[in-house]
């Protein structure tokens, strides 16, 4: 096979994915909030039927459910080993004592009852893995070879784009949580964590033509936890918006929030009236909301878009080594010649389009909303002739080289610059 390898496959929704890895439960008033909230791909499966794994006729309802608010399905195939899927036990060893993948028979008999479902977008075939698994890559071989390779075999870890691309698996979906596992750090210590990581994976990504879907965390093990919450929501809104908007600089084509549903976006349900669902939100919710819908009405225009290069006036105590720096400085011979402190910016370019540019505030603190927005100030390369800052529909173009921004901590703009220039 040749050629990228995302572009083997004929995904059911080809546009920019914002996902929840554990979000709402399968009730009406949970769905439709998620949706309200820009989401629109959600889990089923395993995480919405923790007590009743197995159960295929449960996951068609909880589709259809879906499918009412709008919501794509990511089926998670993960069972109980006594409860394996079409009830006959695979010959292959389990690795946990527990819980197992669904193995390629497993998989077979899914396809036959929810494959054409119209809100399945793919089965999650493997999560916390650091490389293609033989069942994994068995799975993925049994999607693609369908007649339309429509079905996304989606693996969550940490595995590296080339082994993803050598067996023609499309997606890297990197669990990238320095919030969760390092909250010792400084806040600007993490988010250096997040530019140094995401730096990698857009490169490896490019490299080997898979997409890539960075998951970030909202959760935290001790602060916000109420009740039988498993977690707790993330107590700075400035560092869930700034791995948000930092996917999109370095050419995310999708992003997932590591919610695990109680005490990130909303405490733990389930949730049948909509009263009780509301009630039930963190403050979180706005923020995520806010920063979701924006991005969702960008999502046509950076969907399929390279990221060519990326400047930072941030982190001025970062050294980027020469070989691999994870963003260079402005200067008057690059694209983008100079800008105020504690900004990033990634080029975004495509074939006969003008380029993007995602700027970013790296301002980030661990407090809540204890940094006030600020106005900003880039300049481009002389050859820019005119700047579209890109707000939902609508539309602020400025003569020119030179833009003056209003952002948020952590948020983000996206603009289109349009003149003489040429972007690789």
């Amino acid at each position: 096979m040749t050629g990228f390898t995302v572009d083997r496959w004929q995904f059911r929704y080809p546009g920019f994915v914002i996902g929840a890895w554990w979000g709402p439960d399968a009730t009406d008033a949970e769905l439709r909030l998620y949706h309200e909230a820009g989401f629109n791909v959600v889990m089923a499966g395993r995480y919405m039927q923790l007590d009743d794994y197995a159960d295929p006729e449960k996951g068609v309802r909880e589709l259809d459910l879906a499918r009412k608010h709008r919501l794509w399905v990511m089926f998670d195939t993960y069972t109980k080993n006594d409860r394996p899927w079409g009830g006959k036990r695979s010959e292959e060893p389990y690795e946990h004592p527990l819980h197992h993948p669904a193995s390629l028979l497993e998989l077979q008999w899914l396809y036959e009852r929810l494959g054409k479902h119209p809100a399945l977008l793919g089965f999650m075939i493997g999560d916390d893995q650091g490389e293609v698994t033989p069942r994994a890559a068995q799975c993925t071989r049994f999607l693609f070879e369908q007649p339309k390779p429509h079905l996304i075999p989606w693996l969550c870890g940490w595995i590296p784009p080339e082994n993803l691309a050598r067996h023609n698996n499309p997606i890297a979906n990197p669990q990238i949580y320095p919030t969760l596992y390092e909250w010792q750090l400084s806040a600007e210590q993490l988010a250096l964590r997040y530019v140094r990581a995401y730096a990698s994976y857009w490169r490896q990504c490019h490299q080997h033509g898979v997409a890539f879907w960075p998951m970030f965390n909202t959760t935290h093990p001790e602060n916000g936890k109420t009740g039988k919450d498993m977690f707790g929501y993330l107590p700075s809104d400035s560092l869930v918006r700034f791995p948000a908007y930092l996917a999109l600089a370095y050419g995310a084509q999708g992003i997932w929030y590591f919610t695990y549903n109680g005490g990130a976006i909303q405490h733990l349900g389930p949730f049948q009236s909509l009263p009780e669902a509301r009630q039930a939100l963190t403050s979180l919710y706005p923020v995520v909301k806010e920063a979701n819908l924006r991005i969702a009405a960008w999502g046509d225009r950076i969907i399929g878009r390279t990221c060519a290069n990326v400047f930072a006036t941030a982190f001025p105590q970062e050294q980027p080594p020469p070989d691999n720096p994870p963003f260079v400085r402005p200067s008057e011979e690059q694209i983008v010649q100079a800008m105020d402190e504690h900004l990033l910016v990634g080029i975004l370019s495509g074939h006969g389009k003008p380029p993007l540019a995602m700027v970013v505030d790296c301002r980030v603190s661990k407090g809540w909303n204890d940094l006030s927005p600020r106005e900003v100030e880039l300049r481009f390369a002389r050859e820019v002739e005119r700047i579209d800052v890109h707000e939902g529909r609508r539309v602020r173009s400025i003569k020119g080289n030179t833009v003056r921004l209003r952002l948020q901590a952590g948020g983000g703009q996206l603009l289109e610059i349009h003149g003489t220039l040429r972007v690789a």
